[in-house]
């Protein structure tokens, strides 16, 4: 017969489980319909139910890393995800705007830990007693920026009720050999041991001759441990370490945040979660590929199978890669969405992933072109911000050519506001030799060897946006800035666009003007010169990829030094923000999609 306690843990534990199904539902039906990052949030549904049973998501500080986990969190804070990612909906990753419960605005890899122990010291300074919780998941304890703040914390790990949370679904932190270290880690794990030795602990603790004792006894105990279980990294570096718990299993998650705010009231500690991505799924859990990590919507049904530039792309360089042996591809964890799958299986000892550790990607492809090799850097314009002082230090400096593939240049729609790729261009602008370009359609990257193959030094950077990829159907006559349209003799007016949104523009502008298709974003002054582009009268740009401190501004200090009399007229984003949504709504919102600028455009053309 069950005693009473016994049945109303077992009944509790059923309605969680089946509060987890329901969560696991929702979820997934979410991102049928909108698209999402479906694996990790599968895989965190019965951590974060327990989680905010043991803490208070309104008074302690819970923080994320990264974000593409916390939909259940948001579920459970009294968010209705139905509209994630959507026009004026829910944002995809913590957002502190949205909800007293998100402590801060995540997005990027790494940068959970170091802000959670800046908050707990300022709580601790301030004599708050609530807790601070880091959950790490999806490989983000590998980043470089963890590793600085386990560092830190080793040196001084007197952080008070800070609770550090690795969602291990990929990697053993903890190796455990053998049946008998197994059984230990079990035992150590265990909520007898757990309760016997705090009580034991607080008994000995009241008298000095006892404590002593204790200690002693503890030191033994440790001695014995360590015989059989290796030490875990945290461990290594002084850090309590807590682990490893089942993260799906409600009893041992029980067990393991009640312990954790008992170790921590002392001190920061580590908890050691094991859960498995995709849980609840049967494809998504046996995906090695990460195709279910981020899905799009309506996936269940039929993957997209559209050519995009990012595959695109991925054929050519596998025709470049069978020429030339020379060449390497490296990406910062990103092989998946690259669409660099089948370049890696085909070439493995030239393909390179670097996990999630960007800069780590530039130094790794520095190394080799000094060496005479040809690398080229596959990263989203968004994470390339993290790389600033290594394409200066590393590659600009030491004069080698590195060539960088930015993906997802220009707005990427639901990914929202830390994942639009507009500010890359005016990032490098200030960079020596650098040059940066952007093709429209399939031809102009087919053509794009042919305008940086004289470019023997320095970072050169190629933008690709999302999406379908444009066929070439242009008339155009190529230059080294780009494509010339019906080039007039007159010189009286110029449209200047960037991009496949810029092509679109200009095969609806008159063709009584000169129509130039940039592709050459930051073009050296004198090949300015050379095309005369501060003779004409009046100059328009469009470019809808970047902020306004990008090519915008560029072409504003060249006129500007050249006495330039005439109308410039430029269309970018300000140097602002860009929330998230389809990219259409928000092209649409800033004034900035084709029809609102052609309707501008036409204000500013003379009259015929």
């Amino acid at each position: 017969m069950m005693k009473k306690k016994e049945k109303r843990d077992h009944l509790r534990r059923n309605q969680l489980k089946i509060l987890a199904s329901d969560i696991r539902a929702k979820i997934f039906s979410v991102c049928s319909q909108n698209g999402g990052h479906l694996s990790s949030n599968l895989g965190t549904v019965e951590l974060t139910i327990s989680l905010l049973q043991h803490f208070d998501a309104f008074k302690d500080d819970i923080l994320f890393d990264v974000g593409h986990q916390a939909y259940a969190y948001k579920i459970l804070t009294g968010r209705d995800i139905s509209s994630i990612r959507k026009d004026g909906g829910i944002a995809p990753f913590n957002l502190r705007s949205e909800s007293e419960a998100d402590t801060y605005n995540n997005g990027h890899a790494g940068d959970c830990l170091g802000t959670a122990m800046g908050i707990a010291k300022a709580k601790m300074l301030s004599h708050d007693e609530t807790y601070t919780i880091a959950i790490i998941g999806d490989g983000s304890i590998g980043n470089g920026l963890s590793y600085e703040a386990l560092d830190l914390l080793s040196k001084d790990s007197n952080y008070k009720r800070l609770i550090v949370i690795i969602n291990d679904n990929e990697m053993s932190i903890s190796k455990n050999n053998g049946p008998v270290s197994k059984r230990v880690s079990r035992f150590r794990n265990s909520r007898f041991y757990f309760r016997s030795s705090s009580r034991l602990g607080n008994a000995m603790s009241k008298h000095k001759w006892s404590y002593r004792l204790f200690c002693f006894m503890k030191s033994i105990k440790d001695h014995f441990k360590r015989f059989f279980i290796s030490s875990t990294l945290f461990e290594a570096m002084n850090i309590k370490y807590i682990g490893p718990y089942d993260g799906h299993d409600f009893e041992d998650l029980d067990l393991a945040f009640e312990k954790a705010k008992i170790v921590s009231n002392k001190g920061a500690c580590v908890l050691h979660l094991l859960t498995q991505k995709g849980q609840g799924y049967v494809p998504a859990e046996k995906d090695e590929q990460g195709i279910y990590h981020g899905v799009n919507k309506h996936f269940e049904e039929n993957f997209d199978t559209s050519i995009d530039y990012s595959q695109f792309k991925s054929s050519y360089l596998m025709e470049m890669m069978e020429k030339d042996e020379k060449i390497f591809v490296i990406s910062p964890a990103m092989e998946q969405n690259s669409k660099l799958h089948d370049l890696f299986v085909k070439y493995p000892e030239r393909s390179i992933d670097t996990g999630i550790a960007e800069e780590n990607a530039v130094l790794y492809a520095s190394g080799l072109a000094l060496k005479g090799y040809r690398p080229i850097v596959d990263i989203y314009s968004t994470f390339m911000q993290r790389c600033y002082d290594e394409i200066i230090e590393n590659v600009s400096r030491q004069d080698i050519r590195v060539v960088f593939i930015v993906e997802r240049a220009g707005l990427v729609g639901e990914d929202g506001s830390s994942h639009q790729g507009i500010y890359d261009v005016a990032m490098v602008k200030s960079i020596p030799y650098r040059r940066v370009f952007m093709p429209f359609d399939s031809s102009s990257i087919i053509e794009l060897p042919n305008f940086t193959k004289d470019i023997e030094k320095g970072p050169i950077f190629i933008r690709l946006p999302k999406g379908e990829i444009y066929a070439a159907d242009f008339d155009g006559v190529l230059s080294k800035l780009g494509y010339f349209y019906a080039q007039n003799e007159d010189k009286k007016t110029i449209v200047i666009a960037i991009g496949p949104l810029g092509y679109g523009l200009l095969r609806q502008v008159s063709d009584s003007v000169t129509k130039l298709q940039l592709v050459d974003l930051l073009p050296p002054l004198s090949l300015l010169d050379e095309y005369e582009i501060s003779s004409y009268e009046n100059i328009i740009l469009y470019d809808p990829y970047s902020t306004q401190e990008g090519s915008a501004s560029y072409f504003s200090d060249y006129l500007l030094k050249k006495g330039f009399k005439g109308k410039y007229t430029f269309f970018a984003f300000e140097n602002d923000f860009v929330t998230h949504g389809s990219v259409k709504h928000l092209l649409k919102t800033l004034s900035m999609d084709i029809d609102s600028v052609l309707e501008k455009i036409q204000q500013i053309l003379p009259k015929e």
